[in-house]
């Protein structure tokens, strides 16, 4: 493992369009090259198998102005482009004080040295932190093997309580949790043009090779949120081993505006990260007195079916949701 880079072809994409073409021509052995904290990981360390081919041409998108910008829209929303860095996210002062959840959740992400080097973009699509996966000798699931080496393995740290299937990683995405509870979306360009996906519904189940729905020669360009309502709060909390650089065990994150309308969202605990509709439904429209908040964090968990070794995230997220809807209620 980590081993020197091979050669590698590299484009600086001078615009969107040049970037999808590129991506086109070249397939599944071009990969979208931005802040490189993960991608050049994988490569260095020889990580690939059937379905998961070793990128042979990277394609820098840094290198187009656009992606870079974060900016405040007319109705008060807000813009990020897909390369704009998680530091740039993390001290941006409106970010700060109008989505505090994002600036939150950015300022959570491994380092300040890597998050000053990671993008939004990357945060989203970055793939799985799982053992079995980023070791040579394993061909798990998601690299084209027939099985998930953490079902009968070490599932302890970084795997899903919610139901068992053909693969159990936790999605990585600290950001992701954060932007499903301020009710965000992606921006996606390709061959025939652009589209935009509600976040939560970005990342795809466990038998999803690649986590997202990206398709082919299909870019992440900007993420998109509503503007936030007068009066309204968002919190993000995480718990992880360690207070800097590790993933985490379980985070939640969660809004509310001033008429009682509640989103939460959970990550850390399954293979992409989560809605939780059941708490939202408890909470709409009711005080956040204590007794109500255990309901809801009851009802998120209620159908958790945790592996052999990680039954301690149903009771670590019901605390994070009990402290997250506690704090917005104070």
């Amino acid at each position: 493992m980590l081993d020197e880079l091979p050669v590698l072809g590299h484009v600086d994409a001078e615009s969107v369009d040049e970037a999808i073409a590129i991506l086109g021509e070249h397939g599944d052995r071009a990969k979208v090259l931005a802040g490189g904290t993960d991608l050049l990981g994988l490569v260095k360390d020889g990580i690939d198998g059937p379905k998961m081919p070793r990128p042979e041409v990277l394609v820098n998108v840094k290198t187009i102005p656009p992606l870079r910008r974060i900016e405040i829209l007319p109705d008060g929303g807000l813009r990020i482009g897909a390369t704009a860095l998680l530091s740039e996210v993390e001290t941006h002062p409106v970010i700060r004080a109008r989505f505090p959840a994002l600036a939150q959740a950015a300022g959570s992400v491994a380092t300040l040295q890597i998050r000053a080097m990671g993008t939004v973009g990357g945060n989203l699509c970055q793939r799985p932190w799982c053992w079995y996966f980023r070791h040579p000798q394993f061909e798990c699931f998601k690299r084209g093997g027939k099985q998930c080496f953490a079902i009968p393995g070490n599932n302890r740290t970084y795997f899903s309580f919610l139901g068992l299937g053909i693969c159990v990683m936790s999605h990585p995405s600290d950001l992701a949790p954060a932007l499903i509870a301020l009710g965000a979306d992606v921006v996606i360009a390709g061959v025939g043009g652009t589209r935009r996906v509600a976040v939560e519904k970005f990342f795809q189940g466990p038998r999803s090779v690649s986590e997202t729905v990206l398709g082919p020669a299909e870019i992440l360009t900007h993420v998109e949120v509503p503007a936030a309502p007068d009066g309204a709060r968002s919190v993000f909390l995480k718990h992880r081993v360690r207070g800097s650089w590790d993933f985490a065990l379980s985070e939640v994150a969660v809004s509310r505006d001033p008429e009682g309308l509640t989103r939460v969202a959970v990550g850390g605990v399954a293979p992409y990260p989560l809605r939780a509709t059941a708490a939202e439904e408890v909470l709409a429209g009711q005080p956040l007195t204590e007794a109500t908040i255990a309901r809801a964090a009851d009802a998120v968990l209620a159908k958790a079916r945790p592996l052999p070794m990680n039954g301690y995230k149903v009771d670590l997220t019901r605390a994070l949701l009990r402290r997250a809807l506690g704090a917005l209620g104070h």
